[in-house]
Formats: C-alpha cells, structure tokens, sequence
C-alpha cells in the first residue's frame, strides 16, 4: 500500500500549474478521493491481453457483465518506467468483486487502486472513447483524460456501488 501510495503522489506532482484549481488536478487525486483498493485474485482462464488493459478489460466487462474499473495497479518498478511500480490500469471486478486482470500474467500485480465504474456511465463515455480509457489517458498520452470530471466532480453516477461480497483490503 506504501509504495502505491507514493506513486500516485508522485503523479499528483506532475499536474500541469493551470490545472491546481481543479477539483482533482490529476488522475491519481481522483483515485485517492473516491478509489477503492482491491487485492489480487487468480485469473481464472481464458486468453490475456499484455499491454492492452483498457481494451481488455472493456471486453471482458461486456462478455462477461462484469465491472469495468480504471485506477492504478501496483506492479515491480520496470526500469522506472513506473515510479514506485504504480502504473494506470483497467481490469474488471468479477460477479463476486474480485478482480479479474485480463492483461498481466499471475502474480504481477501486488494491489489495485481504483474506481469501478457503472455499466450506463461507462457506455455513454465509450461512445466516444472507443476501446481506450474512460477517465484517464490510458495508454496513448495524447488522449485528454475525462477534463470535466477532474475539473469539477465525479458524477454521482459514475461509481459502481461497492458489491457486498468484495474481499476488504486493509488500508495498510
């Protein structure tokens, strides 16, 4: 939790001076107001998509109805290409809120931070984000995260409710 937590400070020093009045001037603030963390679980078969997180994950959430989540995920720092190992990622929560990573091999993420979103918000923003991202940049850098949900609020819409059989992760 230690090191997640860091990394995500790290991006919060990142934000750009005209975006500091913002409501969450980054992803990671945004992360850190409304995210819940989320342990690991073994996937469960299937093919897995390294690299494609957000593509994956938008495509197992709608064959399997799971919940599409975006946030950070704790992985071994890569040759500082993630500071601290905290690295944007999407995954999906199972249908007894575990999650369920289509992307990295078993064992490679140690812990998630993020936030599952609800099926109708995801699906109004996907109209126009395609297979990427919906709150962040995802994996293409010249993608705008979702401005007005970081400039002014997350819609109250726009949380999945927590699922009552989610594992409880402690804070530390």
């Amino acid at each position: 939790m230690v090191q997640l937590r860091a990394g995500l400070d790290l991006y919060r020093r990142l934000a750009p001076a005209s975006f500091r009045d913002w409501t969450y001037p980054t992803f990671a603030d945004l992360v850190l107001a409304h995210g819940r963390l989320y342990a690991p679980a073994p996937w469960p078969g299937g093919p897995q998509y390294p690299g494609r997180c957000f593509e994956a994950a938008h495509a197992l959430a709608d064959r399997e109805g799971f919940t599409y989540c975006e946030g950070y995920t704790l992985v071994p720092s890569i040759a500082g290409l993630a500071p601290h190992g905290a690295m944007e990622h999407a995954r999906c929560l199972n249908n007894n809120g575990q999650v369920a990573d289509p992307a990295p091999p078993d064992g490679r993420a140690a812990l998630y931070w993020g936030l599952p979103l609800d099926k109708a918000f995801r699906a109004e923003h996907r109209r126009t984000r395609g297979d990427h991202a919906i709150l962040t940049h995802g994996t293409n850098p010249i993608r705008a995260p979702l401005n007005e949900a970081l400039r002014t609020q997350l819609p109250p819409t726009a949380l999945a409710p927590p699922h009552p059989a989610a594992p409880n992760t402690p804070l530390e």
